[in-house]
């Protein structure tokens, strides 16, 4: 029998130092059937040259204007002819039997999502980044399928943004007409909760497959003045996007949940950004923050507090 089609999409951008490890950990996958989907974001370093030695075993696709991630991704989902997608971050590498064992898990379990671990690591260091590993074995269990509404209430605890965590049936993205946010960082936060508020049907595998490398001057990374504001402004639109979905009448009770936690969390990001506090004003506009929701936002935060 004809094993699926994965469509890997992989943006890049001035990443001629790690690019290769990327494409070599996936080249090196045990499952072969698959498409590799590299879309350039105007790179100025020689990101696209290392890309070209791959062509043939690559659909390098070349924008000479900076476009961005989220953009990007919406491109590749376009042409993806895949039954699954895997989204991965060109400055970062997965283990070789993950999409193997991915794709077995979702076929025996006829899951629309397959979730997993990963672990992040320091630029030049295999110094593991303790704080900010991706592991979700304290809410789910390795091989449960969890469908209706257990689905949406293990997503919405172990909730985690990054789409790299996990493969997707395209039908799933397509019958939803999910696209990522353009031009705005964060876009994964509204991807992702739009995503696992659709899912029927999830399972898990408590596996390390995917290793997130912490570089300089990356999104995850930079704290200029800047950055700073982008950020807020890149939440905000987020936020808004997300507020038009929890108002959906279509949502069950259960859905309108995992959209409310995203919407918490992100309100809680904008509360304690390092922007002017005028700025902050714009946050009294949001309808679906209650008073209830401010004074639990609070408790959060002080409980958080004492903890350290």
């Amino acid at each position: 029998m004809t094993k699926p089609l994965v469509s890997i999409i992989v943006p890049t951008y001035n990443v001629e130092r790690y690019v290769e490890d990327c494409i070599d950990s996936l080249l090196d996958q045990t499952y072969k059937n698959m498409e590799i989907i590299v879309l350039d974001d105007a790179s100025t370093d020689a990101t696209v040259y290392l890309l070209k030695q791959y062509l043939g075993k690559i659909k390098l696709i070349e924008n000479k204007t900076n476009k961005g991630q989220g953009t990007l991704r919406n491109e590749g989902l376009k042409i993806a002819l895949g039954k699954y997608i895997y989204f991965m971050d060109s400055d970062d590498w997965l283990e070789k039997e993950a999409l193997e064992e991915l794709v077995n898990q979702a076929g025996k379990t006829e899951a629309e999502l397959v979730r997993f671990n990963g672990v992040a690591f320091y630029e030049g260091d295999q110094t593991l980044v303790n704080e900010n590993n991706y592991d979700f074995s304290n809410i789910l269990k390795h091989k449960q399928l969890y469908t209706g509404e257990e689905a949406l209430i293990k997503n919405r605890q172990s909730f985690s943004p990054s789409p790299c965590l996990y493969l997707v049936k395209k039908t799933v993205i397509d019958a939803h007409n999910l696209v990522f946010p353009e031009g705005v960082l964060h876009e994964d936060e509204y991807f992702t909760t739009v995503l696992f508020a659709n899912t029927i049907k999830m399972t898990y595998l408590d596996n390390d497959y995917y290793h997130r490398r912490y570089r300089i001057a990356s999104t995850m990374t930079e704290h200029t003045k800047k950055h700073k504001l982008r950020s807020f402004d890149s939440y905000l639109n987020v936020f808004e996007a997300l507020e038009k979905e929890h108002q959906k009448e279509s949502y069950s009770d259960q859905q309108k949940q995992l959209i409310k936690r995203q919407l918490l969390s992100i309100y809680n990001a904008l509360l304690i950004s390092e922007v002017n506090p005028e700025r902050k004003k714009q946050l009294k506009k949001f309808e679906s923050i209650t008073l209830k929701d401010k004074l639990f936002v609070q408790a959060a935060r002080l409980k958080q507090h004492l903890k350290r």
